[in-house]
């Protein structure tokens, strides 16, 4: 089974994009390898769905981090190491000694380079291979009863047996006959082995890289729970893990209590709130370390969230309509018995206020009977929770403003309730807007 999400969601939630500014992407990646990129990437892409998977790589990473495990190669051995691989497969020794001698004879008749990069390649190779063999060493050394990476350490110990190249120094030139050898080892007689290899690596390199992370900015892990537990998603003190001095909060949906209806004025910060349960929602599903005190989540399907949606100029859409079209789309998915994670942020909002006090309230009282999935739905129309309050599955709560002479300031913390806030013109005649214009 995929996690299901979608292109604005993935943009609400700025999660991918290496060269996307506050990316969550870019926030894990201190890989070292290109190889490992591509897989953070495609980790970034593909969140699990099965708790054991969840669990294990989430154990994996807390393991790596309690642990202070490094991870060092060099980049421009692996880069060499990568074009060694991609070049001709020999048929065996022989052949191997023949495109040597043809190198060697292109370099003594044309001056040719070919041989003195091939030999470089070929050295390369090997201190891939010493890399990974001081890292197996490392991770030996920790001698871990309870050790969740002990199989891809397993792994990494079967790539590098039978590889008979402990006695070649990489710091004297091969004879033809010692390249020729090492040519057959590695693209022909332990080509699937070295494969094998390069991926075990670039899944350590991720792997210890996001334990990195969450070390230096002292993140935790949330615990995947089975399908048929009652609470959907519990956090205690969540934050959003890009946010230094980020505000806490906690949350708790159950099947019977499922849809969090969220009020407060602008800049209150309903919308970094949603985004924070659902960036943390999805790590968590990446079994990636969230900032929590404590964080607790049954397995969904997928996430949506209706956070920035513009107008599409192309299809005619207004606004409104755009918002009408992403509502239809959720709504499909949530009918067809999908469990997932809905967060819409200030729904039909580009239209007049009656059509919105109604259209919200229709939505929301038809979602909260959806009990297999978890809904935050914020607003600035409190009296659609007013008409709300008599539903069981709606939980209250608002971000406050507080206003200090006549200037608000915002606390950011979740509040029990529906506000009352209503500052609208009181930071209108704050900025003097009406006497700028007589």
């Amino acid at each position: 089974m995929e996690f299901i999400t979608d292109k604005q969601t993935l943009a609400d939630l700025n999660l991918l994009g290496k060269y996307k500014t506050g990316s969550l992407f870019n926030f894990f990646n201190r890989v070292k390898t290109k190889g490992g990129e591509l897989l953070l990437e495609e980790m970034f892409r593909a969140p699990l769905t099965d708790v054991a998977s969840i669990n294990m790589r989430s154990a994996s990473i807390r393991y790596l981090q309690k642990t202070g495990v490094g991870f060092e190669i060099d980049n421009d051995h692996l880069e060499d190491a990568l074009e060694y691989l991609i070049g001709k497969r020999p048929s065996g020794f022989i052949g191997s000694l023949l495109i040597c001698y043809q190198l060697k004879i292109q370099e003594i008749l044309y001056h040719s380079d070919n041989f003195q990069v091939h030999q470089k390649q070929t050295k390369a190779m090997l201190e891939i291979f010493r890399s990974a063999d001081i890292l197996l060493g490392n991770l030996e050394k920790l001698e871990e009863k309870d050790n969740p990476c002990k199989s891809l350490q397993r792994r990494l110990s079967e790539a590098l047996q039978n590889v008979a190249i402990q006695h070649f120094e990489v710091d004297r030139p091969f004879t033809l006959q010692e390249t020729a050898h090492l040519q057959d080892l590695f693209l022909n007689k332990f080509r699937s082995q070295v494969e094998r290899l390069f991926h075990i690596l670039y899944e350590f390199d991720v792997l210890i890289s996001v334990a990195s992370v969450a070390a230096e900015r002292k993140l935790s892990y949330a615990a995947a729970s089975i399908e048929d537990s009652d609470i959907l998603i519990e956090a205690e003190n969540l934050k959003h893990p890009t946010l230094s001095d980020a505000i806490g909060n906690s949350i708790l949906l159950s099947r019977e209590k499922n849809l969090l209806f969220l009020t407060g004025a602008n800049m209150a910060g309903k919308s970094t709130w949603m985004k924070t349960l659902g960036v943390s929602f999805y790590l968590a599903h990446m079994g990636f370390p969230i900032a929590a005190d404590l964080m607790s989540f049954q397995v969904m399907e997928g996430i949506f969230t209706s956070i920035n949606v513009p107008d599409d100029i192309d299809a005619g859409w207004s606004h409104f309509y755009a918002e009408v079209m992403r509502v239809k789309s959720v709504a499909k998915e949530v009918s067809d018995g999908k469990r997932v994670f809905v967060l819409f942020d200030e729904l039909f909002k580009g239209t007049n206020v009656k059509d919105a006090y109604d259209a919200t309230l229709a939505v929301t009282e038809r979602l909260a009977d959806y009990k297999g999935c978890a809904f935050v739905i914020s607003t600035h129309i409190i009296e659609v929770g007013e008409a709300l309050l008599k539903r069981p599955s709606v939980i209250f709560r608002y971000m406050p403003t507080i206003m200090v002479k006549s200037k608000p300031q915002y606390t950011y913390h979740l509040t029990e309730g529906i506000t009352t806030d209503r500052q609208g013109m009181i930071i209108i005649e704050n900025e003097k807007i009406l006497e700028i214009l007589g």
